[in-house]
Formats: C-alpha cells, sequence, structure tokens
C-alpha cells in the first residue's frame, strides 16, 4: 500500500520535468533560429553598405574627373563662356548632394546618371569651342575684305561729287551703330577682377551685358558713350540715382539708364562689356536689358533669375 502511494506521487513529478524539457527545447530552438535570422540580416546589410561604399568611390572619382575636365574649358566667347560657368555650378551642386546621400543607393545611383549625361556634354562642349576658333578666323578674314571694300567705297565716293546729297542720305542710315552678339547674364562677383555666372537672384551682384559694337567706317569716330537700361520684372528701371545725371535722351524721349561707358570708337569691331552692381536684392523674374548710342537703341536681351 505503501509503495502505490510513492509510486503514484512520482508519476507527476516526472510528468512536469518532461514537460518543462519540452518547453526548454522549444525555447532553445527559437532563439536559436532568431540567432540565424539576425546574423543573416546582418551579412547582407554589410554586403549592401559595401556595394554602396563601392558606387560612391566610383562616382566621387568621376565627379573630380569631370570637374578638372570642366576646370580646363576656357573660350573668349563670353556666352558659352557663361554657359560653362552654370554647368560648373551644377556639378558642385551634384557633389553637395553625393555627400550628403551617400549613404542612399538610390539617390547615388541617380547622380551616377546625371554625371554621365554631364560628361557627354564635355565633348559637344569641345566641339562648339573648336567650331568658334574656326568662325574667328573666317570673321578676321572677311573683316580684311570688307575694310578693303570700305576704303574703294569711300575713294569712289570722294569722286562722286554730283551725287553728293543722295549719297549724304544714305550715309545718315548707313553710319548707324548696331550691338550684335549681345547677352546678357547675373555673376557673382570673387574678388576685384574674378565673376563667376549665376541664374540665381540670390547669389547674384551684379547684372552684366557683353555685345560687340559693328565694324562702320562710315560712323563717326572718336569716344561713343553707350548707355545700358535695365528694366526689373516689376517694370522698374535700375538706377544708381533719380537726378538729371542718370538719364539721358534716346528716341526723342528723356529715359533713366543703369550703367554708362565711354567707349573709344576707331571704326572697327569693338567688344564692349557693361554692368550695373545691386542696391538691394535682386527681385526674381525676367529682366530686360537695352543698350543705346548716338540716340537711338541698338541692341536689346532678356535673362532670368530664379
Amino acid at each position: 500500500m505503501k509503495n502505490n502511494e510513492q509510486t503514484n506521487q512520482k508519476k507527476p513529478n516526472n510528468l512536469f520535468f518532461i514537460i518543462l524539457s519540452g518547453v526548454l527545447t522549444l525555447v532553445s530552438l527559437f532563439l536559436g533560429y532568431q540567432l540565424y535570422n539576425q546574423k543573416t540580416l546582418t551579412e547582407t546589410v554589410i554586403v549592401e553598405k559595401e556595394k554602396i561604399d563601392s558606387i560612391y568611390v566610383g562616382v566621387k572619382s568621376d565627379l573630380d574627373e569631370v570637374q578638372k575636365l570642366y576646370d580646363g574649358l576656357q573660350t573668349n566667347n563670353k556666352q558659352l563662356q557663361s554657359e560653362l560657368d552654370i554647368k560648373r555650378e551644377e556639378i558642385e551642386e551634384l557633389g553637395v548632394q553625393l555627400e550628403k546621400y551617400k549613404g542612399d543607393a538610390e539617390v547615388v545611383r541617380k547622380l551616377q546618371k546625371e554625371l554621365k549625361t554631364i560628361r557627354n556634354l564635355i565633348k559637344s562642349y569641345l566641339h562648339e569651342i573648336d567650331l568658334l576658333q574656326i568662325a574667328n578666323q573666317g570673321l578676321k578674314d572677311s573683316n580684311l575684305v570688307v575694310n578693303q571694300s570700305l576704303i574703294i567705297e569711300k575713294e569712289k565716293t570722294e569722286q562722286l561729287n554730283n551725287d553728293k546729297k543722295n549719297l549724304s542720305e544714305k550715309l545718315d542710315v548707313a553710319a548707324k551703330l548696331t550691338a550684335y552678339q549681345l547677352f546678357a547674364d547675373a555673376v557673382k562677383m570673387k574678388g576685384e577682377a574674378k565673376e563667376i555666372t549665376t541664374t540665381r537672384a540670390a547669389r547674384a551682384d551684379k547684372i552684366r551685358a557683353c555685345f560687340t559694337l559693328s565694324a562702320n567706317r562710315i560712323a563717326n569716330q572718336g569716344e561713343k558713350i553707350i548707355y545700358m537700361k535695365i528694366t526689373s520684372p516689376n517694370g522698374q528701371v535700375l538706377v544708381n540715382g533719380t537726378d538729371d545725371s542718370n538719364s539721358f535722351t534716346a528716341n526723342g524721349q528723356k529715359q533713366s539708364f543703369s550703367s554708362k561707358r565711354g567707349v573709344e570708337y576707331e571704326g572697327s569691331a569693338k567688344e564692349v562689356c557693361m554692368g550695373f552692381i545691386k542696391k538691394d536684392e535682386f527681385a526674381k523674374g525676367k529682366y530686360k536689358v537695352e543698350i543705346f548710342a548716338d540716340g537711338v537703341s541698338i541692341g536689346a536681351a532678356d535673362m532670368e533669375l530664379k
């Protein structure tokens, strides 16, 4: 009887240990599974990070190379140089974005594609610079022929005394100057001599206009006063003052000017640049830039600040 009671007491104890052992086994299996998953996830993250780091290093190397290539692109053509300066700004901004998001694979790959597009542009700029050099040489040859023709025409003119009155009327029209290859842009000033083209109103220190006064042996030679008139997006003329010293007469009307410059004109083509340094921050929007000489408009261009 006593043995039966002891046997009955052992059975519940054995059952408890069996259940406990099973629970511990399940817990061990679960923890082992979790550890395996965590290890696999960690290895995946490490591999992905190494891949992103590798792409970043490659893009950073390409960016440095492209920056050097653009720094080597120089031209005397101010309009093309202006485009190169703007593209250089885009490259600098791309570098900022690359450093900011260098851990983001999607952004780094997107910047890699943009960099490839910019690299392809270098080929087109090199081709354009070569064409400009050829065109400039052709322009010099053409000017030589024109000058020779003008000398011959002048000699003929001196012999045509009977047609002096009619010729005088024709010369009045032919003597007017024109401004060609005119373009206007905004620049950020670095130091006294360096100017970098920008399209951002917040960065602009000066609005400038560059153009070529046409070759004209018939026009009066000597000092020419060239006026630049800049009309802002709100329709106001940018001026340095409001008194009479900041006005001129053109097309029979008194007008305000933004800048003026004396140019010694000798009858040959002459490159001229003029600028207006800001008094207050430039507003965003479209600006109209007009050039005047001898009391008439000789050219105009539009520009926009963002």
